[in-house]
């Protein structure tokens, strides 16, 4: 009988692989995912196991599932880097979903995670926001940060930007609850870079994940255009909106020298009282 080590929730989790001939523990990284109605996400895992204490090796020609709430089941193998890529079909209607990725090995030993899938109306509005801009995540004070993006969320869906590891992102989530900010995915700002290919007769789709890191705003903006704002306070991530065709909301008055349209709000309680 095949032993199956369950982890909920959890963008990064360690599970325990006890017995068969295996040692070492899996790590398994599932970011957040975001599709449209009815439609299908790209998702791109990794796998790796930690076989020597701080060394996690990534595991190549690993078999992975993938699903999303009860809906169809996709399949992928991992590369040498540890990376699996399919696309997964989405719900139809909008709401936030469970991804459950799966990886059983040739001794029956089967390690599991879940994920959240934001599924949104491409016709509704989207906003980014710069995580690292926001008040009141460790100490401080988010009052009014909290209620200008409480204010945003009733006219657009709110996606969160992380320079933090994908692994982090877990926690990121509940310090983001505790703090008063309204849910919605957090995505690295920058990613894997991923293309599709056809082999064989059949010329069947496959997906590679390549080695470099690209921005995922200009992919999020395809999925959905009505991503056109993004908020921040620095010129870093400023740059970021404006080399992807968005127009820019400057928290305070951190210089800026970009080539796009930024509109100022002198604090969090501007854009709370004068929105963007």
């Amino acid at each position: 009988m095949r032993r199956r080590k369950a982890c909920w929730l959890l963008p990064l989790v360690l599970c325990p692989l006890a017995g068969g001939g295996c040692g070492g523990q899996y790590i398994m990284t599932v970011p957040d995912q975001l599709a449209r109605v009815g439609g299908e996400t790209t998702t791109v895992v990794r796998l790796q196991r930690n076989d020597f204490f701080v060394l996690a090796p990534p595991v190549n020609e690993a078999a992975m599932r993938f699903r999303i709430a009860g809906g169809l089941e996709r399949g992928a193998y991992t590369d040498k880097l540890g990376y699996a890529a399919t696309t997964v079909p989405a719900p139809g209607r909008p709401g936030r979903y469970t991804m459950t990725v799966s990886h059983m090995d040739i001794y029956g030993d089967e390690a599991v995670t879940q994920g959240q899938v934001y599924v949104w109306d491409p016709n509704r509005p989207v906003i980014a926001v710069d995580m690292d801009c926001l008040p009141g995540l460790l100490l401080g004070n988010s009052k009014e940060a909290a209620r200008a993006l409480r204010r945003l969320v009733v006219g657009a869906n709110l996606l969160y930007l992380a320079r933090r590891s994908v692994g982090r992102h877990a926690r990121a989530h509940g310090t983001l609850t505790k703090a008063g900010y309204p849910s919605g995915p957090i995505l690295a700002w920058r990613r894997q870079r991923w293309h599709i290919v056809r082999e064989g007769r059949l010329s069947l789709p496959r997906i590679v994940v390549e080695s470099r890191l690209v921005s995922q705003l200009p992919e999020v903006r395809r999925m959905f255009p009505k991503l056109t704002t993004g908020v921040c306070d620095s010129a870093l991530a400023a740059g970021a909106y404006a080399a992807a065709g968005m127009k820019v909301v400057m928290i305070g008055t951190a210089p800026a020298d970009i080539n796009a349209e930024i509109r100022r709000r002198n604090s969090w309680a501007d854009l709370a009282d004068r929105g963007p």
